[in-house]
């Protein structure tokens, strides 16, 4: 185990490198000779960037993506130096500083290649656009329309830019129903064949997603686009898990810090919400809405102690919860905690955590590690 004064906490996010790196196998084995762009953004989803970006590179994958040039920048400062694709639009202000990351830009108005273009002449170097395109998520990107075409046309004439492939996102690829998922590929399909018989190059096309990993090989295209199914998540559309085989990566994790036996009739946190109805022993544990553990989960969660659950009771704090753990013998200060993941035989796994808050996989991945040491294992 590790070293709590190197963490200055008793409450941590554990990422498991094994599993991690397993996971980016299966869906290399998944995808075949498709290429894989790793999404860091986010702090890998909260699974630590640098980290995640490392054992994206382990395993032979040579192109990331993330949202921000902050994002970029950690990377690079870390010494990252593969390919980094942005997926969110960069400010023109902040184009320069783009260029000098030696990111891929995301273009989704001609003006926008225009400006890479005078930067590109400006510093003698070729810079790579990738081109976006709107199929259906409403978010950016050039429509899929004639008047793109001729638009896009126009940005491998530019001078000092070259275009390195072609993007959009679906919105609806964890439904049940596909039907809006095929139409967004027809329009994609469609945007595509109109820019190569315009003499557009594309070199690579990337669409696929978790979800659609899982559904759509059809999608796969040059590149695909793993986010959830790294961290060992399965979408409630997904049935057959032997598509491809993932498992959690993180887990979430503290040490009791109090322990006291209380009355029935005892008031436990905020408001009152929660009223012992029995004499109780109450574990307190050093973690709270501050940390990601959501006050949505109010009355809803539980933890495993001693490999045993235990419920959490009344509102959550912004830095402390409580636990129940009459029913635990031999609970002490500093017995370990698990508020995600497994401990013993059982197991709190984050689709519960999901029902419980109405948060999905990522928000609650995220954050956990806005403020809890991050520690792989």
């Amino acid at each position: 185990m590790f070293d709590y004064e190197s963490i200055l906490r008793t409450a941590w996010v554990e990422i498991d490198g094994t599993r991690l790196r397993d996971n980016i196998r299966a869906v290399q084995q998944r995808v075949g000779s498709s290429r894989i762009i790793g999404v860091a953004k986010a702090n890998a989803y909260g699974h630590g960037a640098k980290e995640v970006a490392q054992a994206y590179m382990d395993c032979g994958v040579d192109m990331l993506a993330v949202a921000t040039l902050a994002e970029a920048k950690e990377l690079r400062d870390a010494g990252v130096d593969c390919t980094i694709v942005m997926m969110g639009l960069i400010p023109e202000e902040l184009a320069r500083a783009a260029v000098r990351l030696n990111v891929v830009p995301l273009i989704s108005e001609l003006r926008e290649a225009e400006v890479y273009s005078h930067i590109g002449s400006e510093e003698k170097r070729n810079i790579s656009l990738m081109i976006t395109v709107d199929t259906g998520m409403g978010r950016i990107g050039f429509l899929p329309d004639e008047t793109s075409v001729r638009e896009v046309k126009k940005i491998p004439e530019l001078p000092n830019v070259s275009v390195f492939g072609l993007m959009t996102h679906f919105s609806s690829a964890d439904l049940e129903d596909l039907t809006y998922t095929y139409l967004q590929k027809e329009r994609f399909d469609w945007f595509y064949e109109q820019l190569t018989k315009a003499g557009v190059p594309i070199p690579l096309r990337t669409a696929a997603n978790s979800p659609s990993i899982f559904r759509l090989p059809e999608v796969f295209y040059e590149a695909v686009r793993p986010g959830t199914i790294v961290w060992g998540c399965y979408p409630a559309c997904v049935h057959d898990h032997e598509t491809v085989k993932v498992k959690p990566v993180m887990s979430v994790k503290c040490k009791v810090i109090h322990l006291k036996t209380v009355p029935a009739g005892t008031a436990i946190s905020y408001g009152r919400k929660f009223v012992t109805k029995r004499e109780s022993v109450i574990a307190t544990l050093p973690i709270g809405y501050a940390d990601g553990y959501t006050r949505t989960l109010l009355n809803r969660c539980r933890v495993l102690i001693h490999g045993e659950y235990a419920p959490v009771l009344g509102t959550i704090c912004m830095d402390q919860i409580m636990v129940d753990v009459t029913d635990i013998p031999g609970v002490a200060v500093g017995d370990e905690a698990v508020l995600l993941g497994r401990q013993g035989q059982r197991e709190i796994p984050v689709e519960e955590l999901e029902q419980a808050s109405g948060l999905c996989s990522g928000e609650l991945f995220y954050g956990f590690s806005c403020r809890l040491p991050i520690v792989v294992v």
